[in-house]
């Protein structure tokens, strides 16, 4: 999977990539077309009231209805980098659950159409 990091009031660090790079490669295992798979991150330190890191990940495959994006807040930047991460996770998961139930009621369907056919006379 390719990935951009993006850094807005952060330097992004080899240790950060390497942090990233880790959490990234859970998702390979749901990518159809892993070398056209893309994902963005965007890591900003948010200055104000509450001093907080935010990351934003936008992931990008072919086989997706649409890009996912997760956007996570955190107190420490590894803190946001895993909420992000767990959210798009959290997202994959479902939707290959939904993809094997639909598979799987469709080969009950047929399964059910091909016994009608056996007890005929």
């Amino acid at each position: 999977m390719n990935y951009n990091i993006k850094g807005t009031d952060i330097t992004v660090t080899p240790e950060i990539r390497d942090y990233l790079s880790k959490k990234l490669e859970r998702f390979d295992k749901f990518m159809q077309a892993k070398d056209a798979a893309r994902a963005d991150v965007e890591l900003s330190y948010l200055v104000g009231e509450a001093k907080m890191y935010r990351a934003e990940i936008m992931l990008f495959e072919q086989s997706l209805p649409s890009p996912l994006r997760a956007v996570a807040e955190g107190g420490v930047l590894y803190e946001a980098i895993d909420k992000a991460a767990g959210d798009i996770f959290t997202e994959l998961t479902r939707g290959k659950k939904k993809q094997q139930h639909v598979f799987r009621r469709g080969a009950a369907r047929i399964k059910d159409y091909l016994r009608g056919f056996r007890s005929r006379p």
